[in-house]
């Protein structure tokens, strides 16, 4: 057998990648959700736009009692917050549960990718298509409503929790699901409950003692009168009251989907 010299002009340079790994399961995770966008982004802010019209001026002239705001400026900032919510929720399911499902994650867990980068970039889009739904949706609401921001500070502590919120819960809910019967099951008995019981479209003080103890024990109320202490200026508790609840519970499922990515076993299941 004879043996082939190589020239040192001949040797291949060690491949270097053009981006950080991370940087393109970003940029995955981010055009994946671009890509149908009449889905993904039209969907949620036509569903929350048709809900200020309706009951932010349909019905603003049956509805008294709250004080110099009208009803439409009311319930702007509990919807914000419901479509943040279900787009994370959404991002999560679709893409971790599909990744599970279809055994593409397992190339990603195999890549140089630590696990906290591929928990980070899954927040991250997330975040990032949270903020392009509400933007989009205060850009028709404003208008239409009238509602302003009170407290400026307040608003961007209480969004920055509750975009975490809504993309760690997603996160959970994508790498707990074992089918899509328990995607659909944690959307109908979780997510809508606790969203229509939250306080987005009344306010919790005029609510009979024992369903306000249960109002309060709701997560999503809190997230709604963090947001609308924002907006608004006050909302049904203290703000400082809502604003540590959210946070409290950003951390929370943030530490639990911290968990499940450094365990790593129910991604590969």
């Amino acid at each position: 057998m004879s043996s082939v010299l190589l020239h040192p002009d001949d040797v291949v340079e060690e491949f270097r990648a053009e981006r950080a790994p991370f940087a393109w399961l970003l940029e995955r995770e981010v055009l994946r959700y671009l890509r149908i966008w009449r889905y993904s982004l039209v969907g949620p802010v036509l569903s929350t736009v048709l809900f200020v019209i309706v009951f932010g001026n349909v019905l603003a002239s049956h509805v008294d009692g709250l004080g110099a705001f009208s009803y439409g400026q009311f319930i702007v900032p509990g919807l914000v917050v419901q479509a943040v919510v279900n787009v994370g929720y959404f991002n999560g399911t679709t893409s971790l549960y599909e990744a599970r499902r279809d055994r593409y994650l397992h190339c990603v867990l195999a890549s140089p990718l630590r696990w906290w980068e591929i928990q980070a970039a899954l927040a991250i889009a997330a975040i990032l298509r949270g903020i392009l739904v509400s933007i989009a949706v205060l850009a028709v609401a404003v208008p239409l409503t009238g509602v302003g921001v009170a407290r400026p500070g307040f608003l961007v502590a209480a969004a920055i929790g509750v975009l975490v919120v809504a993309a760690q819960f997603g996160i959970i809910a994508g790498a707990v699901a074992s089918s899509l019967d328990h995607v659909y099951s944690i959307e109908s008995l979780v997510l809508l409950p606790f969203g229509f019981l939250g306080g987005i479209f009344y306010p919790v003080t005029e609510l009979p003692a024992g369903w306000r103890v249960v109002s309060e024990l709701n997560p999503f109320f809190w997230l709604v009168q963090a947001g609308r202490t924002g907006f608004l200026g006050s909302a049904d508790v203290p703000g400082w009251s809502s604003l540590l609840v959210v946070w409290i519970v950003a951390l929370g499922l943030s530490a639990w989907s911290a968990a499940i990515f450094a365990r790593g076993r129910r991604l590969k299941a």
